[in-house]
């Protein structure tokens, strides 16, 4: 058996430290944060959009359903039950018009900004707002733009490039954890005195 000198001797493998962590988004020079890819970014103003049109559509609910003699038409909830102006029936369908756009609206409005900010959950609840969405077909014919509108954004949220961007916001919010390495000489006894 011959030695030799000139070897290098094989480094030990340690635990020291965790292995770093390959960087799934590049990050935006500008915030220091993960880049939003364009089918969030996308999926985030179809999410509002799909709002904005429940909203509107429900003010021109309210406009229509003023008129006494256009309450009937003035949705198709309301255009479903005789009711005489002034009554209760009336009341309750106007507050049952109001409950079922705010319905429709708060998951996609909560899945447009938690999906632009990174959350991964933003997908399922984006799949509920497509769900809750079909309740504008109460409404009137204007707001059934929202169900593809909700449909598309939550079909964007699945895309390969969402889910990267949402792990990369997952390892940034939720590190690994890294310990101290061991501490092996310890003093046990009273503390020498200096003078």
């Amino acid at each position: 058996m011959t030695t030799d000198e000139t070897a290098v001797p094989e480094p030990i493998a340690t635990l020291d430290a965790p292995p770093v962590p390959v960087a799934i988004v590049p990050d935006d020079p500008r915030t220091g944060e993960p880049r939003i890819p364009w089918v969030v970014r996308i999926a985030s103003v179809l999410s509002q959009l799909a709002v904005a049109v429940v909203i509107g559509s429900l003010l021109w609910v309210y406009w229509r359903a003023v008129d006494v003699d256009g309450f009937a038409s003035a949705s198709w909830l309301m255009g479903q039950f005789v009711t005489e102006p002034g009554s209760l029936g009336r009341v309750l369908l106007a507050v049952a018009v109001t409950v079922i756009a705010l319905v429709v609206c708060a998951p996609l409005a909560i899945t447009g900004y938690y999906a632009w900010t990174g959350y991964r959950w933003t997908r399922v609840s984006g799949l509920i707002g497509a769900a809750v969405s079909f309740g504008a077909l109460t409404l009137v014919p204007p707001a059934w733009a929202a169900i593809p509108l909700a449909a598309v954004a939550a079909g964007l949220l699945w895309l390969p490039a969402a889910t990267r961007y949402f792990a990369a916001w997952t390892a940034r919010r939720h590190p690994a954890e890294v310990f101290a390495p061991p501490t092996t000489d310890v003093y046990y006894g009273p503390l020498p005195r200096y003078r």
